[in-house]
């Protein structure tokens, strides 16, 4: 044992109690956006349906989102009592078991590697990194997902190292949570479970093999329960039903999902964004100056190389672009660069020692800022959403109809004794005199021209007069409006 072996032991305890306290700090409750809300509404769902309430009809959120992340919170719901906080903890919780899997993968392909390089390589490169800072700060299943599929790496690359049995059972318990948690998680794990099956089936090691397939499928199963008819409608995913090859060149998108969107680059671009862009570490592509052909001569390094193919051919067909997509590959590609880095730490320190360090210090620093730059929109983004729930609440009656789009999401969770009504699930025949209707024409009309949000609207303003509902001298932020139906000739809306 190092002297730096209090470090490592210890390390990713400190993050986690970092994320804690940063939290707490600025009044942060992780929800931003209608993804985290939408992880909210199913934990609460599946607390009721496990309590013995009435289980809740199979919505279009149950059949896109895997099951993985909110059942990890509705488990952790009954030590804290709040589906909020369990999320937000088993985010904190996946943050730090990320680092502490990749340091443990560090460890297991480069034998011999010095415990305090490993520490200041995963915490520049991975803990600092702006885009995993950020889903270790919020309800998402992003890093939740990517612990699962490292500590599936993990016992994977052991068995081609060691062959033992108990490794191969890890890998495909932890596989299965990753794409319970996240499906795409399968295309980046897929070529590494494919070489473990082959060499499985080649040594003959029958009930090992059909084991592990019995383990996967058995930790699968209650979400395959949960979501009725997933197998039979699997072509209706949205993995499956948007991609295509097509959209490596592209970089504007229109589709029911998202609406519509332009990009700065086509989709085969942005794939390479893990390598050069501040949301990961911009240090990274410097790292190839020092690359040698023998870093990839392990077979668990071209696995991993393969892994990173898949994945990508997957994300590139996809119609949108999110930097929260790559982070899997920017993990591995960590891996794959560790080698490099190694060796500018130790000779560096050994040789030039001064410009080492400062290499080092501008890292961190830039790491630091981006970080700051990427969590403060969602703070800010979370913060409003509660200012908003808080306005609706002083003017809206309960049992009101309140229709909306985007921020309606957010106040399901904040306001649940109103009837909320999404205006992109359908377009609406007509409004009732006396319900309201929370919307942001400036912030929508672009992305969504054409589509029901801004058809509602539309109709909205031809069959009713809306009166703005404001407290004196003081309007909701960011161009955000509470109005009232005030019905002049209440009318059908014509198709």
């Amino acid at each position: 044992m190092t002297s730096h072996a209090p470090l490592l032991r210890y390390f990713p305890a400190l993050l986690f109690a970092g994320l804690a306290l940063l939290s707490w700090l600025l009044a942060f409750n992780g929800l931003y956006g209608q993804d985290a809300h939408e992880y909210v509404r199913q934990c609460r769902a599946i607390v009721d349906a496990w309590s013995g309430g009435l289980a809740s009809a199979v919505t279009l959120g149950d059949s896109q989102f895997a099951q993985g992340y909110p059942v990890a919170g509705a488990l952790l719901t009954y030590l804290t009592g709040d589906p909020i906080l369990g999320l937000q903890i088993i985010s904190w919780v996946a943050y730090a078991a990320s680092v502490f899997a990749l340091e443990r993968l560090l460890n297991l392909l480069s034998h011999g590697s010095r415990a305090d390089s490993r520490v200041v390589f995963i915490g520049l490169g991975l803990a600092l990194s702006p885009v995993f800072v950020k889903a270790g700060f919020t309800v998402m299943s992003d890093s939740l997902a990517l612990a699962f599929a490292l500590g599936a790496f993990y016992y994977g690359l052991k068995w081609l190292e060691q062959h033992r049995g108990r490794d191969v059972r890890w890998a495909a318990f932890l596989t299965a949570l990753a794409v319970s948690t996240r499906p795409a998680m399968g295309a980046l794990i897929f070529p590494m479970a494919l070489v473990i099956g082959l060499q499985l089936l080649e040594r003959r090691r029958w009930s090992l093999f059909f084991g592990a397939l019995l383990l996967a499928a058995l930790v699968l199963w209650p979400q395959l329960i949960r979501q009725q008819g997933l197998l039979s409608n699997l072509g209706q995913h949205s993995l499956v039903q948007n991609w295509s090859a097509t959209h490596f060149f592209q970089r504007s998108f229109s589709d029911l999902n998202s609406g519509n969107a332009v990009y700065a680059v086509p989709n085969i671009l942005y794939l390479l964004f893990p390598l050069f862009h501040p949301g990961f570490c911009l240090t990274l592509a410097g790292l190839w100056l020092l690359a040698k052909k023998t870093d990839l001569a392990l077979v668990s390094k071209r696995v991993i190389v393969a892994g990173i193919i898949v994945y990508l051919l997957l994300i590139g067909g996809l119609p949108h672009q999110n930097l929260r997509y790559l982070l899997p590959v920017y993990a591995l590609l960590l891996l794959l660069f560790f080698p490099s880095w190694d060796r500018m730490y130790c000779y560096g320190l050994y040789f030039f020692k001064r410009l080492t360090w400062s290499i080092i210090g501008v890292t961190c620093l830039v790491q630091l800022f981006f970080s700051v730059r990427t969590v403060m929109p969602v703070i800010q983004r979370n913060h409003l959403e509660k200012a908003i729930a808080e306005h609706v609440r002083r003017h809206v009656p309960s049992g009101s109809v309140v229709y909306g789009f985007d921020m309606d999401v957010a106040m399901r969770t904040y306001l649940p004794e109103l009837e909320w009504r999404n205006m992109w699930i359908e377009r609406y025949q007509q409004f009732p005199p006396g319900s309201f209707v929370l919307f942001n024409e400036a912030l929508l009309k672009a992305q969504w021209a054409g589509k029901n949000p801004m058809l509602n609207w539309a109709d909205m303003h031809t069959s009713c007069r809306l009166e703005e509902i404001a407290d004196e001298n003081k309007h909701l932020k960011n161009g955000w409006t509470l109005y009232r139906f005030d019905t002049l000739n209440v009318k059908t809306v014509e198709e």
